[in-house]
Formats: structure tokens, sequence, C-alpha cells
């Protein structure tokens, strides 16, 4: 370990299902400041407007199945081919990272599907990922002026607690394909990071239950939950801290699929019950830059809408689904939708669809139950029952509808989440990485 923390800077890498990104700091600045953590200013999408600190997991490789892009770019430029259906030999990968999840062992010659069922290796889209956020990174800081080299890095891959280690080899041997040498790699557990992170950052960025301390402390004994609530899952840890400092594993983590994509798929429902399932998937199949505008356009109304708000929420709809519903069915949307199970709670306006709040806040209903259910259920366990905190991480989190319904289902609990909850994860690995030791007794075995 010694010679990792004697690199110039620390750079973490968060390969997340939906959406990833770096975070980095200085050797030095990390003496003075430790939460002096930088990370890509914006990554934009080229339409919608829409920015955030990470990006897409997408990936967009040529017919040779050779690299082109990443990102929000992958996903812009690929709609892009679709309107002059040139996409058909592409390869577009999505949400792919859910393939480690639902294998149990993993081999250098596994193969994953694109969203039209043509595969490519496993081991080769995950190292574009790497890779490119590799050399975004190192471009990044080439533009700056500095003297900061590949070998200079100590790089940290965060993975979830639940990995097995097969997973975790096949995460290294991606990173060594990106460049990355297994010397100047180190691989964290993902609820680890994001709570040492939570406890280092000023109680004043934290929301939720009051911290009378300058910073987010534990006692020897006391047990928390961290609940990770990312772009398709949650994943859920439980620890309790010991007497010496370091954080005992009271429960095997449990993980369910309750995230943010879970919202985008209630809506998808609703418009379906408008439009019909053969119109909007038309629409999905033949007009993929609209399909992309509608993910956008609703990711932007689940990051604000709030659980107390009363106003009306307002979804720009591309002309291609309006106009393939009338054709389809020679009825008129604006009439039609008067005629739905939403006749009193929504109308239609030209291209946009106008909703009460508590119809879209309802979109949350489903993924709220289930979490909640299942964290009641952990809670029920005779050595689980007096878990006090519960830190809530993940770009999920970031929802107030979300930080809500928790803090309402555990009123005797102390709910605390950090303002930027999305980055937790990343900044926490990059603390992580400058200390390069493992606070955790239960950590499994040939983790670092």
């Amino acid at each position: 370990m010694a010679d990792k923390k004697d690199k110039l800077l620390t750079a973490a890498i968060d390969f997340g299902t939906t959406y990833s990104g770096y975070a980095f700091s200085f050797e030095y600045d990390y003496k003075v400041d430790p939460l002096k953590i930088s990370t890509n200013p914006n990554w934009v999408a080229g339409s919608r407007g829409l920015v955030s600190l990470k990006a897409p997991t997408c990936v967009l490789l040529s017919p040779n199945k050779e690299f082109i892009t990443f990102g929000y770019e992958a996903e812009d430029l690929y709609a892009e081919l679709a309107l002059d259906e040139n996409h058909i030999y592409h390869y577009f990968f999505k949400g792919f990272k859910i393939f480690i999840d639902e294998k149990g062992q993993l081999s250098k010659s596994m193969l994953i599907k694109d969203d039209k069922g043509n595969e490519a290796p496993a081991l080769y889209v995950f190292a574009q990922v790497i890779r490119y956020l590799k050399n975004h990174l190192l471009s990044a800081l080439d533009t700056k002026n500095t003297t900061i080299n590949n070998e200079d890095i100590h790089w940290v891959l965060p993975v979830p607690a639940l990995w097995t280690c097969s997973a975790k080899q096949f995460m290294r041997e991606a990173a060594n394909k990106a460049g990355i040498l297994t010397e100047q790699l180190t691989l964290c557990l993902e609820p680890e990071a994001a709570s040492l992170y939570c406890q280092r950052i000023p109680s004043t960025k934290l929301i939720g239950s009051p911290v009378t301390r300058p910073f987010l402390s534990f006692s020897a004994g006391t047990k928390f939950m961290i609940i990770d609530l990312g772009g398709k899952t949650v994943d859920i840890s439980i620890y309790q801290k010991q007497s010496n400092g370091t954080y005992k594993e009271l429960h095997r983590p449990t993980r369910g699929p309750w995230g943010g994509t879970e919202v985008d798929k209630a809506f998808h429902l609703m418009i379906i019950k408008i439009f019909g399932a053969s119109c909007f998937q038309k629409v999905k199949d033949d007009f993929k830059a609209d399909d992309l505008d509608i993910h956008r356009e609703l990711e932007t109304k689940k990051r604000i809408i709030k659980p107390e708000s009363n106003s009306k929420i307002t979804i720009k709809l591309p002309i291609s689904l309006v106009t393939t519903f009338e054709e389809e069915t020679g009825e008129k949307m604006k009439e039609m939708i008067q005629q739905t199970q939403y006749a009193h709670k929504m109308t239609w306006h030209t291209d946009k669809l106008r909703m009460e709040a508590g119809l879209f806040k309802e979109l949350f209903r489903e993924p709220i139950n289930m979490l909640v259910e299942h964290l009641q259920q952990l809670m029920s366990e005779d050595n689980l029952s007096d878990v006090s905190t519960l830190l809530m991480v993940g770009g999920f989190s970031e929802s107030p509808i979300m930080q809500d319904a928790i803090m309402k289902a555990f009123p005797a609990k102390r709910v605390i989440v950090p303002v930027d909850a999305g980055l937790a994860v990343l900044k926490g690995a990059v603390l992580f990485g400058h200390q390069s030791n493992s606070i955790l007794e239960s950590n499994p075995p040939g983790l670092l």
C-alpha cells in the first residue's frame, strides 16, 4: 500500500449501472484539506439542457466493435445514427453493469448484449468505460498544465459490498485492460466509502435529523444502516461501530430493484395507458432521439418535485408520439385524455402534458413502499431493532420525495442525507484511497 499512498494524486472512478463519473484530489491538498476533491464540472446532455455530475453509463461501438464514445455523447450520436437508420450495425450498451450483479461467476470470455441483442465481450466493454473516464481525467489535468501522468495516480474503484471475489477480479482485469496497473489500483466497498465521506463533511452539509456536533460521529456500539439508492437498485449495508474504531458488519448486504428507474417505468406505464403500447414502442424503435428526450425530460422533473408541492407538473413530449397516436387511432390527443382514468388529473396542450402534482408523486409510490417494507423487515430482526441511524446516499437519495418518505416511515430513527448524496461514494472512495486502509472488521478476503 505504501507505494500507492506515495502517488501525487488519488482518483476514483464510480462505475455505476445508470451513471458513472470520476473524482480526484492531490496528495498535498489532502494533507491540508481532505475535502478538496474535484469532479468533472458538468456532463452536459445534447438535449433538454440536462446537466449532471456524472454521465450515463452508455457505450457506443462501431460495426467493427471499435470504441466511438461514452455517456451523453453516446446517447446523442446513437440517436442521430438512428435518424438515417445507420444505427443498426452499431453496438449500443446501456445499464450493463447489472450484468455483473446477475452473474455469480465471471470469465474473460463472457459476452453481453446491446439494445438490439448483438453481443460483444463483457470485459472489453467494461474496459472501455474505465479507459474513457481515465483519459478524460488525464485530459482535464493536461488542460490545467499539470505534470501529472497516469503513473503518478493511485486509482480507486468502489464496488458493491455484495459482489463476489469473481466480480471484483473481473473489475481489476477490466481496469488493467484500460491501462491501470494492479500496483496502482485499489478496490473499496461502496458503503465504506459513503460512510467515510458522511463522517468527514461538516454537519452543515447534512440534511435530515440534526447533528449537534461539527461532524457526524458514531460512539462505540452504535448501529447504523447505509441505504445507497441508485438508478436501478438500492443496496443496504448495516454496521456497528466497535470500541477500537472499526466497523462490524451485522447483516449480509441486501439489494432490491427500487431505484430511480422504477419511477421511469411507472411513467412509461402511464403513457402506455394513454397512447397504447404499440404507439409507445414505435416511438422507442423509430424515433430514438425523441425517446431520449422523454427520458431526459422526466429526469429533470424527478429531481425538482417536492413532497409539499401542489403545482402542476409540465412534461414536454415529442410530436412524434402525438402524430403516431393520431395516425394509428384517428383520434385527437386532447380529446382522448378526457376519456382515460386521468381525465381530471391531466390535460394536453400542443406538445405538453400537464398533470396534477399528486399524480406525478404517485409514480414514486411503488419503489417507496417496497423499500420501506424491506427496511422494516430488516429492522424487525432482534439484533437490528436498535439500529439508530439511516444514512441515505446515491443519486436517488437526492430526491426530496424519497428523503421525506424514509423520514416519515422511520420517525424514531435518525435519517441523514449528505447534500451531494449522488457523489458520496465517489468522493468517499477518494478519501479511502488517501488513507488506504479498511475500517471494516469483516472486510471480504482479497478485496484490497
